[in-house]
């Protein structure tokens, strides 16, 4: 049934996914959102003019309660849009909930967010928007084209960073990544280091596995599928091996509009094929 539903639907539930962990995490350490904290609110740093006309206002948004009260807000959107993804109403009103808290958590707290965070605040922005169309079929080939070109751009431009870092060129970044506390493993390290080659084709085949994702664009079907699905067994490793977990449901969420996407170029073939059939006749 998961996988069976319109592929708006699934990008919605497997993003929300990935909101309820990140608002749940933020929750379980909801004493740090104390001022003062490691989590507390910089507002007054980040905005010192709104801080000074408003004091009260900034007081009150930079609070602990504050704070968990827009966290748990996320939560409860992300599980409502979780479990009754499959209600237009439901996914385009929690999307909007979702963009509005993303969006002021980053302003509340501008440090510590990544690529999977700026990944989820797109598909949030993006359903939202389409949600407000009456017709269902332009939302959702709107939705999944849109998300398909950003996840498109992401890699790309996540690989063109890459190659042209000289750490990347050499070779050695995987490697050097993989032995660090915060990103690293120790067994996978110790198999890199007895194997040096393998680091470097690791490292040299991620570079060109994201600058060369448009190509599933223009390949056969099967291996566009296929690319796409190492892509994502890309994003387990890392998940596991470099507890980069939040990146795996941010793109995750994404894929099922590139899959989409391969499904329409499939139909416009059969559907010009029909078109010429009919009319051949008349031309007669």
């Amino acid at each position: 049934m998961f996988l069976s539903a319109p592929p708006e639907v699934t990008a919605r539930r497997v993003a929300s996914v990935g909101t309820l962990v990140s608002a749940l995490e933020m929750l379980s350490q909801h004493r740090k959102l104390a001022d003062g904290d490691l989590l507390s609110a910089q507002l007054e740093n980040t905005h010192p003019g709104l801080a000074k006309r408003f004091p009260r206002l900034t007081r009150a948004l930079s609070s602990k309660k504050a704070g968990v009260a827009l966290y748990g807000i996320q939560a409860g959107a992300s599980a409502a849009t979780l479990i009754w993804g499959h209600k237009r109403g439901v996914r385009a009103a929690g999307s909007a909930v979702l963009a509005v808290t993303g969006a002021a958590s980053r302003v509340r707290t501008p440090y510590g967010g990544d690529g999977a965070d700026q990944l989820q605040q797109v598909i949030n922005v993006v359903l939202a928007s389409t949600g407000t169309f009456k017709d269902s079929e332009k939302a959702r080939d709107v939705a999944m084209r849109a998300l398909a070109l950003e996840t498109t751009l992401s890699y790309v431009a996540s690989g063109v960073v890459k190659l042209v870092s000289p750490v990347w060129l050499s070779g050695e970044a995987f490697s050097g990544v993989i032995r660090t506390h915060n990103y690293g493993d120790p067994n996978i390290y110790k198999l890199v280091h007895k194997y040096p080659m393998l680091g470097k084709l690791i490292t040299w085949t991620t570079v060109a596995a994201e600058v060369g994702f448009p190509l599933v664009f223009v390949l056969p079907k099967p291996a566009a599928r296929a690319y796409l699905g190492s892509m994502t067994l890309f994003h387990l490793g890392i998940g596991q091996f470099m507890g980069l977990n939040r990146f795996v449901l941010a793109f995750g969420a994404t894929h099922p509009a590139l899959l989409y996407v391969f499904a329409q170029s499939d139909k416009r073939p059969a559907v010009a094929g029909k078109a010429a059939a009919a009319l051949a006749p008349a031309a007669a």
